[in-house]
C-alpha cells in the first residue's frame, strides 16, 4: 500500500480502511469470546487477549492507513462487549430446539443489537494518520 499512496489518499480510503479495520476487529472479538474456553486452556483470558492484539494491529496499520480506530476510546471496547454478550445470545438461542421461526424471533433483538453497536464503532471519530504524521492531502 505504501508503493501505491494514491489509494490511500481520499475520504474514500478512510472510510474503507474504518470498515477494514472494524470488521477484522469485530470479528475476531466475537468468535474468540465464544471460544474463551480454548484460551483458558491455554491460561489467557479471551477479552483481555484480543484487546492487546487490536491494540497492536491498529498500532500496525496506523502505519500504512490514513487512519486508525480510536481503540482508547472509552465505549470502543464496551460497544464490542455488549456485541459480544448479544452473540453468545443468539448462538445459544440457535443450540435450542425450539422451531426455527421462533429462533430468529427471538435472535432478532441481539442481531439488532449488534448491528447498532457496530454502527456506533464505525461513526465513532477515527485518528487521523496523515495529519499526525504530517502529511497534507
Amino acid at each position: 500500500m505504501k508503493a501505491q499512496p494514491q489509494f490511500l489518499n481520499d475520504w474514500k480510503a478512510k472510510l474503507w480502511c474504518r470498515f477494514f479495520l472494524l470488521s477484522v476487529f469485530a470479528t475476531m472479538f466475537l468468535n474468540d469470546i465464544q471460544r474463551s474456553g480454548f484460551y483458558a486452556s491455554l491460561g489467557l483470558d479471551a477479552r483481555e487477549y484480543d484487546i492487546h492484539v487490536i491494540k497492536k494491529t491498529n498500532e500496525s496499520a496506523a502505519k500504512v492507513f490514513p487512519v486508525m480506530l480510536n481503540v482508547e476510546h472509552p465505549d470502543f471496547f464496551k460497544h464490542l462487549d455488549t456485541a459480544s454478550d448479544a452473540s453468545l445470545q443468539v448462538s445459544a438461542i440457535s443450540k435450542s430446539e425450539q422451531p426455527k421461526p421462533l429462533k430468529l424471533l427471538r435472535q432478532l433483538p441481539h442481531i439488532a443489537t449488534i448491528g447498532v453497536k457496530m454502527i456506533q464503532l464505525y461513526f465513532m471519530k477515527p485518528i487521523d494518520m496523515a495529519a499526525t504524521r504530517g502529511v497534507v492531502r
